[in-house]
């Protein structure tokens, strides 16, 4: 902002406060930065040497203070003041941190909770985060390990579902475009709940190492199950895990893992699904492996994956 669009906008504020038109936290700005300058009695108010403009509404040093701004001196004070202000202001809006498609990202909070996002996904952090709560909206997948606060709830919000923890390790795979949604708990208790409406339905209350609970969007039903958390969270290990996957989902985890397109050439609707580990085999291993599993071939060509119906 030009220093011209400054003293205009801050002769606006200072013609608000003497209005009594001024928002509330422009008032306290005004008020705060009129306490820092420390006038202890009327003798000292009256010996600034500004401009007597006759005012004729509200505290009268302070009317006479906004008339004064004009001056450079004092204009160039309050400026400061308040642009600083200003900026602390905004920094408690919400904050947006992405992992790319080829990158997996390690965040640790300002309560000390360790995050890493898996490729392709968003973390929103929301403004005030640890002050009085600590709330974050997720979009993909990513491993918490929650500081511990008995005051403040950690509460992950993720489509329709809420996760809400207190000081805990766990795994949330959230993926938009995908149907599945699940939360995996590795140690501590969590508690997740799906969002209807105006209220709000407790799904699993004070899960345990080793639960997980499925949601799938599409019909709106949910899955207890118990597994070895471990083995979801593999993939902070470069480890690939597919997890009762249908065969787009094992495309789109495919993408993911090795960075490259995708394409899923089968036109039927089969409901099976698959669950297998790799320990960093090479890529034609896993592929290899993925067609005798799904009697489907998948075939890598010009730095892409294609699946296809197996020739009978």
């Amino acid at each position: 902002m030009s220093n011209k669009n400054k003293q205009k906008e801050l002769k606006e504020v200072l013609k608000r406060y003497v209005n009594n038109e001024a928002t509330v936290s422009e008032s306290e700005a005004v008020d705060r930065w009129y306490d820092t300058l420390g006038y202890e009695s009327s003798k000292d108010k009256r010996s600034i040497d500004v401009e007597q403009v006759e005012v004729t509404t509200l505290k009268p040093f302070r009317k006479h203070l906004f008339w004064a701004a004009a001056a450079s001196l004092i204009l160039v004070a309050f400026s400061t003041f308040w642009f600083i202000n200003k900026t602390a202001t905004s920094s408690i809006e919400d904050t947006i941190i992405r992992s790319a498609q080829t990158e997996r990202k390690e965040i640790t909070l300002s309560d000390g909770t360790e995050v890493i996002l898996n490729t392709g996904s968003e973390l929103l952090v929301k403004g005030n985060f640890g002050v009085n709560q600590r709330r974050v909206v997720l979009k993909g997948e990513a491993y918490f390990k929650v500081a511990k606060n008995a005051e403040i709830p950690f509460i992950i919000q993720s489509g329709q579902l809420s996760t809400t923890v207190l000081g805990t390790a766990f795994n949330i795979s959230a993926y938009p475009d995908r149907d599945r949604m699940k939360v995996s708990v590795l140690s501590g208790r969590v508690s997740v709940s799906q969002s209807t409406g105006k209220s709000e339905k407790i799904l699993a209350n004070q899960m345990t190492a080793n639960e997980t609970i499925s949601f799938f969007r599409k019909t709106g039903k949910s899955e207890l199950n118990k597994e070895d958390a471990k083995l979801i969270t593999s993939w902070r290990d470069n480890k690939l895990y597919i997890d009762n996957a249908s065969i787009q989902d094992i495309a789109e985890l495919l993408n993911g893992y090795y960075h490259m397109e995708v394409n899923n050439l089968i036109e039927d609707r089969h409901t099976d699904r698959y669950t297998i580990r790799f320990n960093q085999e090479s890529m034609n291993g896993v592929l290899q492996i993925l067609s005798r599993l799904t009697s489907r071939e998948f075939i890598y060509t010009n730095h892409q994956i294609n699946i296809k119906q197996k020739m009978k």
